[in-house]
């Protein structure tokens, strides 16, 4: 009986030994087939990646400037410095002409300035989530080129994720005659946009567009872009803009579209062919009112000439005035920064607290010009043809003191012009020595000449009387004949006549 069961154990055991090898998958392959596997990725040590090979990876950045590369590093490149962890990324003053994607960075600034870059592939910065600071500057990106699509972020149909990052865009010195009226849509958060330098010579309407677009733009810089005119609402969306520079262009007059800017703090018109601020003139007129602007620069101007009345009253906040190197400015009116109430009796100015009027062709700084001279931080009138007369009296009595109290030997170059006798005089000599100085009348007659012409009329004086007594008194006693003048004995015989002879003469 007990052999009977351990018989019917082993032949259960064995049915269930036979059962698993039935069901288990055979793994034996074909003789002809190779099996191949991938191996997993090679994780290459961050030091030893070919862009820190070619470049210089040290305290978060990544300084490939001027390393005459060619070609831009492939993403799976870039994916190797995610241990690295930079925050910079300076491949300047190379020469690649194409931008391709980046990996997934922590990169805030990314300079790709001075490369030829002609091609921005699309979502070439959508991983770059940090990014604050692009620098395109000096390439040769023209508007067919530059996609609203290379800024673009992550996107999927339920989220939206734009470029939300960035701050300042610089695309300054590139082939952008206009932009995509969407180039800025990937942006919403640019505060500051550089343009200077391309060639736009007019503003047109999806230009317009594309800058309108950026509601929470600072700074915009437009420097030698060729520009005539602002075009109306150019400057209307853009409410928070402070710092605008449009120097070097080719406006004729002040631009009026200012008055839109009502955040202003900064503006640069230097090196604009403006004639003259006149609030009289249409075609001239003064600035339009910006009650929060705090500096402005009018600088190498060469067809300035003149500065009117109130022609700057609506800078009624200013703080800083640049009127430097303007060769044909002759006169500022003495109300120029005044602001006159409803009625026009009274007048306000604003603080001004650095005064810059070198280099032009000013014979005078008025006294009127500025409210409180006392509160000045900072002036400089030097290299002027300033007339040293009764009217700029106050300048050697005032003025020098105050700009020498500014800086050591600052008045040094505020030189007298005019009258001739006080040529190449400083201010300075002529306050050390206390100086009184006569006026000009309004003839333009020099005072200063006065004792000279006189003296010599007096010597003339003295000098004719005996000559024409001497003159005369050899007249009369006939000895100039040989001067072919007669005496008097000579004309009265030239006028008888002796009566003639005849009796019957009548």
């Amino acid at each position: 009986m007990d052999r009977l069961i351990s018989v019917f154990v082993i032949t259960v055991v064995l049915s269930v030994v036979h059962c698993q090898n039935d069901t288990t998958p055979t793994t034996t392959a074909p003789s002809n087939t190779t099996i191949t596997t991938t191996p997993p990725p090679k994780v290459v040590p961050w030091n030893e990646t070919d862009i820190c090979r070619k470049c210089k990876c040290k305290n978060a950045k990544v300084n490939c400037f001027d390393k005459s590369l060619d070609k831009f590093f492939a993403k799976e490149e870039w994916a190797n410095l995610k241990e690295f962890k930079p925050t910079i990324l300076d491949l300047s003053e190379n020469q690649f002409t194409k931008v391709t994607p980046l990996a997934e960075l922590p990169v805030k600034v990314l300079n790709l300035s001075r490369c030829a870059i002609e091609t921005i592939e699309n979502s070439s910065f959508k991983d770059l989530q940090k990014m604050e600071v692009l620098d395109l500057s000096h390439n040769k990106l023209t508007r067919d080129k530059l996609s609203p699509h290379a800024f673009e972020g992550h996107y999927a149909p339920e989220e939206y994720r734009p470029l939300a990052a960035m701050r300042t865009l610089n695309l300054a010195y590139n082939n952008l005659h206009s932009l995509d009226q969407n180039v800025f849509e990937h942006l919403p958060e640019l505060t500051e946009l550089n343009l200077s330098g391309n060639p736009l010579t007019t503003i047109d309407y999806v230009t317009l567009i594309a800058v309108s677009s950026l509601p929470m733009l600072k700074v915009l810089k437009m420097r030698s872009c060729g520009l005539t005119e602002i075009p109306e609402k150019f400057l209307h969306t853009p409410r928070f803009l402070e710092h605008l520079d449009i120097s070097d262009n080719k406006l004729t007059s002040v631009p009026q579209e200012l008055e839109e800017t009502k955040n202003l703090l900064y503006l640069n018109l230097n090196q604009n062919p403006i004639v003259k601020l006149d609030m009289a003139s249409e075609d001239y007129p003064g600035f339009p009112r910006l009650r929060k602007l705090q500096e402005l620069h009018m600088c190498n101007m060469k067809a300035l000439t003149s500065i009117g009345e109130s022609a700057l009253a609506g800078l009624e906040n200013l703080k800083k005035l640049h009127l430097s190197f303007n060769r044909k400015l002759r006169y500022i009116d003495p109300k120029a920064l005044a602001r006159p109430d409803d009625v026009g009796e009274t007048y306000d100015w604003p603080l001004i607290k650095e005064l810059y009027l070198q280099s032009n062709n000013l014979s005078e700084v008025d006294s009127r010009l500025v409210s409180r001279w006392d509160l000045l931080d900072k002036v400089d009138v030097s290299n002027n043809p300033f007339l040293c007369d009764c009217s700029t009296q106050w300048m050697v009595d005032v003025l020098v003191p105050l700009v020498e109290s500014k800086a050591v030997n600052g008045s040094e170059l505020m030189v007298c012009k005019e009258p001739i006798e006080m040529k190449d005089l400083t201010m300075k000599h002529l306050h050390n020595i206390h100086r009184t100085m006569r006026c000009v009348d309004k003839y333009g007659n020099r005072p200063e000449r006065d004792g000279a012409m006189l003296l010599g009329t007096l010597i003339g004086v003295l000098l004719a009387v005996p000559i024409m007594f001497t003159l005369l008194l050899l007249w009369r006693r006939g000895l100039c004949a040989w001067m072919g003048l007669r005496g008097p004995q000579d004309v009265s015989r030239a006028f008888y006549k002796r009566a003639p002879a005849e009796d019957n003469y009548i």
